[in-house]
Protein backbone atom coordinates (compact mmCIF):
# COMPACT_ATOMS: atom_id res chain seq x y z
CA UNK A 1 0.00 0.00 0.00
CA UNK A 2 2.82 2.57 0.57
CA UNK A 3 4.18 1.80 -2.59
CA UNK A 4 1.13 2.27 -4.10
CA UNK A 5 0.34 5.47 -2.12
CA UNK A 6 3.87 6.91 -3.48
CA UNK A 7 3.43 5.84 -7.11
CA UNK A 8 -0.12 7.78 -7.10
CA UNK A 9 1.36 10.93 -5.31
CA UNK A 10 4.68 10.91 -7.71
CA UNK A 11 2.15 10.99 -10.86
CA UNK A 12 0.18 14.02 -9.46
CA UNK A 13 3.40 15.93 -8.48
CA UNK A 14 2.50 15.97 -4.51
CA UNK A 15 5.73 14.77 -2.62
CA UNK A 16 5.40 13.21 0.74
CA UNK A 17 7.52 12.55 3.27
CA UNK A 18 5.60 8.88 3.97
CA UNK A 19 7.65 8.06 7.27
CA UNK A 20 5.45 11.28 8.41
CA UNK A 21 1.95 10.37 7.52
CA UNK A 22 0.02 7.34 7.97
CA UNK A 23 -0.68 6.16 4.27
CA UNK A 24 -4.35 6.49 4.60
CA UNK A 25 -4.03 9.89 5.64
CA UNK A 26 -2.33 10.52 2.87
CA UNK A 27 -4.25 8.71 0.24
CA UNK A 28 -7.74 10.17 1.58
CA UNK A 29 -6.05 13.69 1.46
CA UNK A 30 -4.83 13.36 -2.15
CA UNK A 31 -8.54 11.29 -2.97
CA UNK A 32 -10.25 14.65 -1.35
CA UNK A 33 -7.90 17.27 -3.22
CA UNK A 34 -8.36 15.91 -6.53
CA UNK A 35 -11.47 18.25 -6.37
CA UNK A 36 -9.10 21.20 -5.99
CA UNK A 37 -5.97 21.70 -4.66
CA UNK A 38 -3.61 20.81 -1.91
CA UNK A 39 -1.53 24.21 -0.43
CA UNK A 40 1.04 23.76 1.66
CA UNK A 41 4.12 25.59 2.80
CA UNK A 42 7.37 25.57 2.12
CA UNK A 43 9.73 22.79 0.94
CA UNK A 44 11.92 20.96 3.94
CA UNK A 45 15.04 18.28 4.10
CA UNK A 46 14.42 16.86 8.23
CA UNK A 47 12.30 14.55 9.00
CA UNK A 48 8.63 15.49 10.34
CA UNK A 49 9.46 19.12 9.54
CA UNK A 50 6.30 21.13 9.35
CA UNK A 51 6.54 22.01 5.50
CA UNK A 52 7.53 18.29 4.44
CA UNK A 53 4.74 16.48 6.56
CA UNK A 54 3.21 17.16 3.12
CA UNK A 55 4.54 19.30 0.78
CA UNK A 56 2.48 20.04 -2.75
CA UNK A 57 3.78 21.49 -5.28
CA UNK A 58 3.51 22.19 -8.95
CA UNK A 59 5.93 20.28 -10.98
CA UNK A 60 9.05 22.25 -11.91
CA UNK A 61 7.54 25.14 -9.31
CA UNK A 62 10.30 26.79 -7.67
CA UNK A 63 9.90 26.09 -3.83
CA UNK A 64 9.54 29.00 -0.82
CA UNK A 65 11.97 29.12 1.78
CA UNK A 66 10.69 29.81 5.56
CA UNK A 67 11.81 33.09 7.38
CA UNK A 68 14.44 32.32 9.27
CA UNK A 69 13.44 31.37 12.90
CA UNK A 70 9.75 30.16 12.22
CA UNK A 71 9.07 26.80 14.20
CA UNK A 72 8.61 23.70 11.46
CA UNK A 73 8.25 20.76 13.38
CA UNK A 74 5.09 19.36 13.85
CA UNK A 75 4.34 18.46 17.73
CA UNK A 76 1.49 18.05 19.69
CA UNK A 77 1.62 21.32 21.06
CA UNK A 78 2.06 22.83 17.63
CA UNK A 79 0.34 20.50 15.01
CA UNK A 80 -0.28 20.62 11.29
CA UNK A 81 -3.67 22.53 10.68
CA UNK A 82 -5.63 21.35 7.72
CA UNK A 83 -8.38 23.39 6.07
CA UNK A 84 -11.01 21.51 4.51
CA UNK A 85 -12.95 23.40 1.87
CA UNK A 86 -16.26 21.31 1.25
CA UNK A 87 -18.66 19.47 3.94
CA UNK A 88 -19.57 16.88 1.25
CA UNK A 89 -18.29 12.99 1.13
CA UNK A 90 -15.03 13.82 0.09
CA UNK A 91 -14.27 16.72 2.64
CA UNK A 92 -15.75 14.71 5.54
CA UNK A 93 -14.29 10.69 4.91
CA UNK A 94 -10.92 13.26 5.14
CA UNK A 95 -11.73 14.78 8.23
CA UNK A 96 -12.78 11.42 9.74
CA UNK A 97 -8.96 9.83 8.76
CA UNK A 98 -7.69 12.64 10.51
CA UNK A 99 -9.93 12.58 13.18
CA UNK A 100 -8.91 9.00 13.80
CA UNK A 101 -5.29 8.76 13.18
CA UNK A 102 -2.91 9.66 15.83
CA UNK A 103 -1.36 11.96 14.06
CA UNK A 104 -0.52 15.75 15.37
CA UNK A 105 -2.74 17.23 12.85
CA UNK A 106 -5.81 19.38 13.71
CA UNK A 107 -8.43 20.09 10.54
CA UNK A 108 -11.32 22.59 9.80
CA UNK A 109 -13.95 21.68 7.58
CA UNK A 110 -15.58 24.86 5.62
CA UNK A 111 -18.67 23.74 4.23
CA UNK A 112 -20.17 26.54 2.34
CA UNK A 113 -24.68 25.51 2.86
CA UNK A 114 -25.89 26.65 5.54
CA UNK A 115 -28.14 23.61 6.51
CA UNK A 116 -27.68 19.84 5.51
CA UNK A 117 -30.72 18.61 2.86
CA UNK A 118 -31.38 15.54 1.24
CA UNK A 119 -29.60 15.92 -1.64
CA UNK A 120 -29.33 13.43 -4.89
CA UNK A 121 -30.44 9.77 -4.06
CA UNK A 122 -28.43 6.99 -3.00
CA UNK A 123 -24.68 6.55 -3.73
CA UNK A 124 -23.40 3.78 -4.90
CA UNK A 125 -19.76 2.67 -3.07
CA UNK A 126 -17.27 0.38 -5.08
CA UNK A 127 -15.39 -2.41 -3.19
CA UNK A 128 -12.36 -0.23 -3.38
CA UNK A 129 -14.00 2.45 -1.46
CA UNK A 130 -15.61 0.57 1.01
CA UNK A 131 -11.85 -1.00 1.73
CA UNK A 132 -10.41 2.25 1.88
CA UNK A 133 -13.25 3.43 4.34
CA UNK A 134 -12.61 0.19 6.38
CA UNK A 135 -8.75 0.94 6.40
CA UNK A 136 -9.70 4.31 8.51
CA UNK A 137 -11.28 2.52 10.94
CA UNK A 138 -13.19 -0.66 11.49
CA UNK A 139 -15.59 0.71 13.66
CA UNK A 140 -16.61 3.55 11.13
CA UNK A 141 -16.80 0.91 8.23
CA UNK A 142 -19.46 -0.82 10.05
CA UNK A 143 -21.84 1.82 11.12
CA UNK A 144 -21.78 2.37 7.25
CA UNK A 145 -21.86 -1.30 6.29
CA UNK A 146 -25.00 -1.21 8.64
CA UNK A 147 -26.68 1.28 6.30
CA UNK A 148 -25.71 -0.83 2.91
CA UNK A 149 -28.02 -2.32 0.40
CA UNK A 150 -25.39 -5.05 -1.22
CA UNK A 151 -25.38 -4.91 -4.85
CA UNK A 152 -21.81 -6.21 -5.98
CA UNK A 153 -22.70 -9.94 -5.24
CA UNK A 154 -25.91 -10.04 -7.59
CA UNK A 155 -26.45 -9.49 -11.28
CA UNK A 156 -25.39 -6.41 -13.13
CA UNK A 157 -24.65 -5.09 -16.57
CA UNK A 158 -25.87 -3.96 -19.58
CA UNK A 159 -28.74 -4.93 -21.59
CA UNK A 160 -30.49 -4.18 -25.22
CA UNK A 161 -33.59 -1.51 -24.46
CA UNK A 162 -35.38 -2.43 -27.20
CA UNK A 163 -35.27 -6.24 -27.20
CA UNK A 164 -34.52 -6.71 -23.69
CA UNK A 165 -31.49 -8.80 -23.86
CA UNK A 166 -28.17 -9.26 -22.07
CA UNK A 167 -25.17 -7.33 -23.93
CA UNK A 168 -22.63 -7.98 -20.78
CA UNK A 169 -22.94 -9.29 -16.86
CA UNK A 170 -20.35 -7.52 -15.21
CA UNK A 171 -18.72 -10.10 -11.97
CA UNK A 172 -18.41 -7.63 -9.85
CA UNK A 173 -18.76 -10.37 -6.56
CA UNK A 174 -15.29 -12.33 -8.09
CA UNK A 175 -12.44 -9.72 -7.69
CA UNK A 176 -13.74 -8.21 -4.20
CA UNK A 177 -13.78 -12.23 -3.39
CA UNK A 178 -10.28 -12.49 -4.56
CA UNK A 179 -8.96 -9.54 -2.51
CA UNK A 180 -11.08 -9.66 0.52
CA UNK A 181 -12.74 -6.54 -0.13
CA UNK A 182 -16.23 -5.68 0.91
CA UNK A 183 -18.88 -5.98 -1.84
CA UNK A 184 -19.69 -3.05 -4.07
CA UNK A 185 -22.83 -1.34 -2.36
CA UNK A 186 -25.34 1.76 -1.99
CA UNK A 187 -26.11 3.74 0.80
CA UNK A 188 -28.49 6.59 0.95
CA UNK A 189 -26.43 9.92 1.06
CA UNK A 190 -27.85 11.64 3.93
CA UNK A 191 -27.29 8.33 5.95
CA UNK A 192 -24.01 8.25 5.04
CA UNK A 193 -23.64 12.00 5.67
CA UNK A 194 -24.88 11.62 9.54
CA UNK A 195 -22.10 8.56 9.87
CA UNK A 196 -19.51 10.81 8.60
CA UNK A 197 -20.14 13.55 10.84
CA UNK A 198 -20.79 11.96 14.15
CA UNK A 199 -16.91 12.41 14.71
CA UNK A 200 -16.13 14.99 13.11
CA UNK A 201 -18.73 17.48 13.23
CA UNK A 202 -17.26 19.58 16.33
CA UNK A 203 -14.91 21.02 13.41
CA UNK A 204 -17.15 21.68 10.85
CA UNK A 205 -18.26 25.12 10.13
CA UNK A 206 -21.53 25.91 7.97
CA UNK A 207 -22.59 28.30 6.17
CA UNK A 208 -18.55 29.63 5.53
CA UNK A 209 -17.89 28.67 1.86
CA UNK A 210 -14.28 29.25 0.44
CA UNK A 211 -14.40 31.63 -2.14
CA UNK A 212 -10.43 32.13 -2.83
CA UNK A 213 -7.45 31.98 -0.94
CA UNK A 214 -3.91 33.55 -0.30
CA UNK A 215 -0.59 32.07 0.74
CA UNK A 216 1.74 34.29 2.91
CA UNK A 217 5.75 34.41 2.67
CA UNK A 218 5.68 31.41 5.28
CA UNK A 219 4.02 29.03 3.20
CA UNK A 220 0.15 29.42 5.12
CA UNK A 221 -2.55 29.71 3.54
CA UNK A 222 -5.60 32.14 4.53
CA UNK A 223 -8.55 31.06 3.30
CA UNK A 224 -11.25 34.05 2.19
CA UNK A 225 -14.76 32.70 3.04
CA UNK A 226 -17.67 34.13 1.50
CA UNK A 227 -18.65 36.20 4.29
CA UNK A 228 -15.26 38.50 4.14
CA UNK A 229 -14.17 36.05 7.10
CA UNK A 230 -10.18 35.15 6.71
CA UNK A 231 -9.43 31.66 8.38
CA UNK A 232 -5.81 30.27 8.22
CA UNK A 233 -4.03 26.86 8.09
CA UNK A 234 -1.14 25.26 6.96
CA UNK A 235 -3.07 23.53 4.49
CA UNK A 236 -6.07 23.87 2.36
CA UNK A 237 -7.99 21.11 0.40
CA UNK A 238 -10.24 21.91 -2.50
CA UNK A 239 -13.06 19.31 -1.96
CA UNK A 240 -15.73 21.79 -2.88
CA UNK A 241 -16.99 19.84 -6.43
CA UNK A 242 -17.11 20.11 -9.98
CA UNK A 243 -17.05 24.40 -9.88
CA UNK A 244 -14.61 24.34 -7.16
CA UNK A 245 -13.50 27.80 -5.70
CA UNK A 246 -10.64 26.57 -4.92
CA UNK A 247 -9.02 25.08 -7.87
CA UNK A 248 -10.48 28.32 -9.94
CA UNK A 249 -8.00 30.67 -7.71
CA UNK A 250 -5.03 27.93 -7.67
CA UNK A 251 -5.14 27.47 -11.47
CA UNK A 252 -6.12 31.46 -11.97
CA UNK A 253 -9.53 30.53 -14.07
CA UNK A 254 -12.75 31.32 -13.59
CA UNK A 255 -15.51 29.03 -11.46
CA UNK A 256 -17.58 28.58 -14.08
CA UNK A 257 -17.98 29.54 -17.80
CA UNK A 258 -16.23 28.45 -20.71
CA UNK A 259 -12.86 28.85 -19.46
CA UNK A 260 -13.49 27.08 -15.71
CA UNK A 261 -13.08 23.47 -17.72
CA UNK A 262 -16.67 22.26 -16.51
CA UNK A 263 -18.55 21.30 -19.93
CA UNK A 264 -21.62 20.39 -20.79
CA UNK A 265 -22.37 16.60 -21.24
CA UNK A 266 -24.78 16.61 -23.66
CA UNK A 267 -27.19 14.68 -21.79
CA UNK A 268 -29.64 15.91 -19.14
CA UNK A 269 -30.95 13.18 -16.67
CA UNK A 270 -34.45 12.82 -14.75
CA UNK A 271 -34.31 10.45 -11.63
CA UNK A 272 -36.68 8.71 -9.62
CA UNK A 273 -37.12 7.43 -6.45
CA UNK A 274 -39.98 5.04 -5.04
CA UNK A 275 -41.18 2.45 -3.16
CA UNK A 276 -41.53 -0.84 -5.62
CA UNK A 277 -41.85 -4.05 -5.11
CA UNK A 278 -41.82 -5.11 -8.74
CA UNK A 279 -37.72 -5.28 -8.95
CA UNK A 280 -35.23 -8.13 -9.98
CA UNK A 281 -33.95 -9.50 -6.29
CA UNK A 282 -31.32 -11.07 -8.24
CA UNK A 283 -29.89 -8.08 -9.57
CA UNK A 284 -28.38 -5.01 -8.35
CA UNK A 285 -28.79 -3.13 -11.06
CA UNK A 286 -29.75 -3.05 -15.01
CA UNK A 287 -28.29 0.00 -17.53
CA UNK A 288 -30.98 -0.31 -20.82
CA UNK A 289 -29.05 1.52 -24.11
CA UNK A 290 -30.35 2.35 -26.98
CA UNK A 291 -29.33 5.48 -29.18
CA UNK A 292 -29.48 8.35 -27.86
CA UNK A 293 -30.79 7.95 -24.43
CA UNK A 294 -30.81 5.28 -21.90
CA UNK A 295 -32.07 4.14 -18.70
CA UNK A 296 -30.82 2.55 -15.08
CA UNK A 297 -32.84 0.81 -12.68
CA UNK A 298 -30.87 0.02 -9.64
CA UNK A 299 -32.02 -1.86 -6.35
CA UNK A 300 -31.28 0.86 -3.01
CA UNK A 301 -32.80 -1.21 -0.54
CA UNK A 302 -35.35 -1.33 2.08
CA UNK A 303 -38.02 -2.33 -0.68
CA UNK A 304 -37.01 1.17 -2.65
CA UNK A 305 -35.66 1.48 -6.55
CA UNK A 306 -34.21 4.48 -8.16
CA UNK A 307 -34.01 4.80 -11.84
CA UNK A 308 -32.21 7.10 -14.18
CA UNK A 309 -33.56 8.35 -17.54
CA UNK A 310 -30.49 9.57 -19.68
CA UNK A 311 -31.58 12.00 -22.81
CA UNK A 312 -29.33 13.16 -25.27
CA UNK A 313 -30.28 16.81 -25.36
CA UNK A 314 -29.51 20.42 -25.38
CA UNK A 315 -28.34 22.07 -22.63
CA UNK A 316 -31.47 23.46 -20.27
CA UNK A 317 -34.04 21.39 -22.07
CA UNK A 318 -36.10 21.11 -18.73
CA UNK A 319 -37.73 24.71 -19.74
CA UNK A 320 -37.37 24.66 -23.51
CA UNK A 321 -39.31 21.33 -23.80
CA UNK A 322 -42.90 21.22 -22.72
CA UNK A 323 -44.20 18.16 -21.12
CA UNK A 324 -47.60 18.69 -20.35
CA UNK A 325 -48.86 15.28 -18.81
CA UNK A 326 -45.69 15.48 -16.67
CA UNK A 327 -42.42 13.60 -16.40
CA UNK A 328 -43.41 9.81 -16.40
CA UNK A 329 -45.84 9.71 -19.22
CA UNK A 330 -43.34 12.23 -21.12
CA UNK A 331 -40.80 9.44 -20.29
CA UNK A 332 -43.33 6.99 -21.49
CA UNK A 333 -43.18 8.42 -24.83
CA UNK A 334 -39.61 8.67 -25.22
CA UNK A 335 -39.32 4.58 -24.33
CA UNK A 336 -42.51 3.35 -26.40
CA UNK A 337 -40.96 0.07 -27.57
CA UNK A 338 -38.15 -0.45 -24.83
CA UNK A 339 -38.55 -2.64 -22.19
CA UNK A 340 -41.63 -3.47 -20.14
CA UNK A 341 -39.44 -3.16 -17.05
CA UNK A 342 -38.87 0.23 -18.22
CA UNK A 343 -42.36 1.00 -18.29
CA UNK A 344 -43.16 -0.67 -15.37
CA UNK A 345 -41.43 1.30 -12.60
CA UNK A 346 -42.50 4.42 -15.13
CA UNK A 347 -46.10 4.01 -14.78
CA UNK A 348 -46.14 3.79 -10.59
CA UNK A 349 -43.33 6.37 -10.16
CA UNK A 350 -45.44 10.01 -9.15
CA UNK A 351 -44.44 13.33 -10.61
CA UNK A 352 -42.67 14.04 -6.97
CA UNK A 353 -40.90 11.47 -7.19
CA UNK A 354 -39.27 12.74 -10.19
CA UNK A 355 -36.49 15.54 -10.45
CA UNK A 356 -34.69 16.31 -13.73
CA UNK A 357 -31.59 17.69 -14.18
CA UNK A 358 -28.74 18.57 -16.95
CA UNK A 359 -25.29 16.66 -16.31
CA UNK A 360 -21.62 18.45 -16.63
CA UNK A 361 -18.35 17.23 -16.42
CA UNK A 362 -14.75 17.64 -16.36
CA UNK A 363 -12.01 16.02 -18.50
CA UNK A 364 -9.41 14.60 -16.49
CA UNK A 365 -6.58 16.98 -15.88
CA UNK A 366 -3.58 14.22 -16.27
CA UNK A 367 -1.35 16.56 -17.56
CA UNK A 368 -2.67 19.78 -15.16
CA UNK A 369 -1.16 19.76 -11.68
CA UNK A 370 -3.84 19.05 -8.89
CA UNK A 371 -1.67 20.48 -6.65
CA UNK A 372 0.40 23.84 -6.13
Amino acid sequence: KEFLVREILRSTSIMCDTAALPSGIMLTMLLAGGAGALRVGTGATALKPRASFITAVVAEAPVQSAPKGASQAITANEPLHVLIAGGGVGGLVLANCLQLSKAPVTYTVLERTKEFKKFGGPIQLASNAMQALRSIDEELYAEIEEQATWTGNRTNGIKDGIRNEWYAKFDLKSPAEVRSMPFTCVVERPELQEILMRRTSHNLRLGAGVESYTQDESGRVTARLANGEEVRGDVLIGADGIWSDVRATMTNTPTRGDESGVTYSGYTVFAGELNYDGGDPECGYKVYIGPQQYFVITDIGRGRYQWYAFLARPMDSESSEEKPEGSSLYLQGLFEGWSHEIHDILKVTQEHEIEQRDLYDRPPSVLKPWTK
